[in-house]
């Protein structure tokens, strides 16, 4: 009994958290832009998940800075809440593709996993949807893609569904060069 109602706690603070991340997330005036370089800072996101165990992986084209503006924090928050649902709803590894060509920079996060199929793309972008059950009963409330979508959104970008090469989710995002 004891362990079923830590477990309760545990996805009452998860739904907590996810609440007031999505309600920071979706007031852009709270955002602090500055110059950022999103190569070094993406490298060190995903160093940082391989070190704790996943298998995230970063594939460029780019050879150099890649100049934003940006949020760190809530750009932090999107890669987070991506690699964290590919790896709870997808299948690893998780790859993360950096391409950039002079006025835009695109990041595409993709899993192995069973992806989501075109007719129910739009509705996983919603705030608080959920496709299965079973994110239910692992705390989710269904705010990571709506989320991140807010915060690409906020940095004048797009955050778009996709199916990933051969299978899987794919999340496209497009962000503006500084």
């Amino acid at each position: 009994f004891k362990e079923g109602m830590r477990q309760d706690v545990q996805d009452m603070q998860r739904m907590i958290d996810q609440f007031i991340g999505y309600v920071r997330g979706s007031d852009p005036g709270s955002y602090q832009f500055q110059p950022m370089d999103l190569h070094a800072w993406l490298t060190e996101k995903v160093d940082n998940w391989r070190s704790a165990g996943s298998d995230v992986r970063l594939h460029t084209s780019v050879g150099g800075p890649l100049p934003v503006q940006g949020d760190s924090l809530a750009l932090g928050r999107l890669i987070d809440n991506l690699i964290t649902n590919a790896l709870h709803h997808g299948k690893e590894p998780v790859e993360i593709n950096l391409d950039a060509d002079a006025n835009t920079i695109w990041l595409r996060v993709s899993d192995h996993g069973p992806g989501i199929s075109a007719t129910r793309r739009h509705e996983a972008l919603r705030p608080f949807s959920r496709l299965d059950d079973a994110r239910t009963r692992t705390g989710s409330v269904g705010l990571g893609l709506a989320l991140a979508e807010l915060i690409a959104k906020a940095h004048n970008g797009t955050l778009e569904l996709a199916s990933a090469p051969g299978q899987g989710l794919q999340v496209n995002i497009s962000l503006p060069r500084a």
